[in-house]
């Protein structure tokens, strides 16, 4: 079986087309409307995570280490949620793993997904995702972030404080997290290359939390 991410070109953005229902999408790319917008609601509930203590866990990834979310750390930490069988996910994978390869060796990625067991396993062989990626299929670690939906995303400063919280992504958003990034870094920003991202913001699909 071939790695669905092996369309990722030279770790970047696909760039390979598909078609569904007659149309063509590209991973990391929105052609129309976002499937789910981004509210003003949204925006104001994320924004009340930051400065937040970012709630500590330690759980293994599908490789079965040990991994940490939260607390103080010796760099700053991304934690992202995906979710089984979502399109969102999968359009935005590519440009988180080019986020995270813009700041490697000096920000922490981690990924979060409600798949278990094989169905995490096969995500992370398909996507070739570079960084650890926990299963928590009983949503813990989503209702403790306040992240109902996939594609929510967390940046944690090194003090275990919450930096700031995105409920989706969009070009002006990716932006952002690059900037936030490298301040937490103690680094001098690059420029990141948002191009494939959506203009809309765009969230993912809701997790099925009771």
């Amino acid at each position: 079986m071939v790695p669905m991410a092996l369309v990722l070109a030279g770790g970047g953005i696909a760039l390979m087309t598909y078609v569904s229902n007659g149309a063509k999408v590209v991973p990391g790319y929105s052609f129309g409307q976002p499937r789910h917008p981004v509210t003003q609601e949204m925006l104001d509930q994320a924004k009340l995570e930051s400065k937040k203590i970012a709630p500590f866990f330690k759980l293994p990834d599908t490789d079965g280490k040990q991994v940490v979310i939260g607390g103080k750390g010796q760099k700053p930490l991304f934690v992202y949620f995906v979710k089984e069988g979502c399109p969102c996910s999968f359009d935005a994978e590519p440009m988180f793993q080019r986020l995270f390869k813009h700041h490697e060796g000096q920000i922490e990625f981690i990924s979060v997904t409600d798949a278990k067991g094989k169905a995490a396993e096969k995500w992370d062989f398909d996507m070739l995702v570079p960084y650890p990626l926990v299963s928590n299929p009983t949503f813990e670690l989503m209702k403790a972030y306040s992240s109902p939906a996939s594609v929510y995303c967390t940046l944690v400063a090194t003090d275990g404080s919450i930096v700031k919280q995105w409920p989706g992504y969009s070009r002006s958003m990716m932006k952002e997290m690059n900037t936030l990034m490298a301040k937490a870094a103690g680094a001098k920003e690059k420029p990141f290359d948002t191009a494939y991202a959506p203009e809309a913001k765009t969230s993912g699909c809701s997790f099925e939390m009771e």
